[in-house]
């Protein structure tokens, strides 16, 4: 049998909205193809992740990016079986014009209730996730960061992160 389905994370409200209403009209789905490439592209969810257990207050905390530029912060305790779960916090960057940075990693701080993004325009992103805000950035990559990891010394909150760009380079910080 199946697995139960225990949330729904809707990052795009207004995608939620139209399959709510039962908008299924394909009818004219050839008619323009390149802006429904467009559409399908601007609304994808790149990166999940759960936030870690030990880091108090937090618990079942998942965050989601999208190529949007837009960090969200669910509380999946909030969310009935099979529901939507809160939304605690959006996060948009205000040194870009919306959308043109979008998500392409994130993982959580290992013991504080922060969360790293990596962006289309070569940026790492630090969030504050209790209360939206971003706490922190790292600049060096000249392209997009199509991958990122971080490596956290133990104890001591302190990480390193590592970056690999469509410029070509691994950049650490």
């Amino acid at each position: 049998s199946g697995k139960k389905l225990v949330a729904t994370l809707p990052h795009f409200e207004e995608q939620q909205q139209q399959s709510n209403n039962g908008n299924n009209n394909n009818d004219n789905a050839n008619d323009n193809a390149m802006d429904d490439d467009t559409e399908t592209e601007a609304r994808s969810i790149e990166a999940v992740g759960f936030c870690p257990g030990a880091i108090p207050g937090t618990a079942h905390w998942c965050a989601t990016g999208g190529v949007d530029g837009v960090l969200k912060i669910w509380n999946l305790n909030t969310a009935t079986s099979g529901g939507t779960a809160q939304l605690r916090q959006r996060c948009v960057r205000e040194d870009v014009p919306s959308q043109s940075a979008g998500i392409t990693r994130l993982t959580w701080h290992a013991s504080l209730p922060m969360v790293i993004c990596s962006y289309t325009d070569g940026v790492v992103g630090v969030w504050d996730a209790r209360v939206g805000t971003m706490v922190g950035t790292m600049t060096g990559n000249e392209d997009m960061i199509n991958d990122m990891s971080v490596s956290f010394v133990e104890g001591s909150g302190v990480g390193v992160v590592v970056t690999g760009s469509d410029d070509k380079m691994v950049k650490m910080f």
